[in-house]
């Protein structure tokens, strides 16, 4: 433990110590590495809050038989990109059933407007889940480097203590080295937790994408039934109707 101490001590009296070059890199890491954290806990954060948004919005979905029905259970959950999907894909909706563009009797025509919105829906919601981590993935690939450019300094700071003082002992070269080795330990300490985090973010994001995209299929099949059946069932009363009358 003693030693250990020891290290910490030693490490801590470099770092104060070390040029002023070192010490500005040493800064620009320690100010990354802070963002680099917040970043990743905030995403996870939200995709967790998204995930079991999502839950339960196909909690509700099992259990509606009409677009209605849907809409009235899932006022207030607008935390999920499920819901956002269904917003988006009943507004396009609402805008086909209330407008003259004919679409209802065509249905190729109606599936497609619908799938279009939805599709731009969910480019925009995985969007937004993927903000910040372009950051964490800038940072894991640049740090490195930034610890890199520290090596090469102090490995220049020890090549000039051993032309000033005209001699290649650990004394004179121990400095500059020890310098350019923390340095280096910074850049990667800054870097692995930013590629961890980007890749595990990633694909959590890659899976609720996932489930948007078979929420959206869902839904569009939803959506057919409805209407379609609505028609069939007309079609139904009216021909009873007729040979009722008769």
């Amino acid at each position: 433990m003693q030693v250990s101490g020891n290290i910490e001590s030693e490490i801590f009296k470099l770092i104060l110590t070390s040029g002023i070059i070192a010490k500005i890199i040493l800064l620009i890491l320690f100010i990354v590495s802070i963002f680099s954290w917040a970043a990743i806990f905030f995403k996870l954060f939200q995709i967790r809050r998204a995930e079991k948004g999502a839950g339960e919005f196909l909690e509700s979905f099992a259990k509606v038989d009409t677009v209605d029905q849907l809409r009235l259970s899932t006022d207030g959950h607008d935390d999920n990109p499920l819901s956002a999907i269904f917003k988006e894909g009943h507004s396009r909706f609402e805008e086909i059933k209330n407008g003259k563009s004919g679409l209802l009797s065509d249905r190729p025509a109606f599936l497609n407007a619908i799938h279009r919105r939805l599709k731009g829906t969910i480019e925009d919601e995985t969007t937004y889940y993927e903000g910040f981590l372009s950051f964490l993935a800038t940072t894991g690939n640049v740090t490195p480097f930034i610890g890199l450019f520290g090596t090469v300094w102090g490995i220049i700071h020890a090549f000039q203590q051993i032309g000033s003082q005209g001699s290649a002992n650990i004394a004179a070269v121990a400095p500059g080295i020890a310098e350019a080795l923390i340095t280096t330990a910074a850049g990667l300490a800054t870097a692995i937790p930013a590629v961890i985090g980007y890749n595990y973010l990633l694909n959590r994001i890659r899976k609720l994408t996932s489930k948007m995209e078979v929420f959206a299929e869902e839904f569009m099949a939803f959506l057919e039934a409805e209407i379609w059946s609505s028609e069939k069932e007309a079609t139904e009363a009216k021909v009873e109707s007729f040979f009722d009358g008769r």
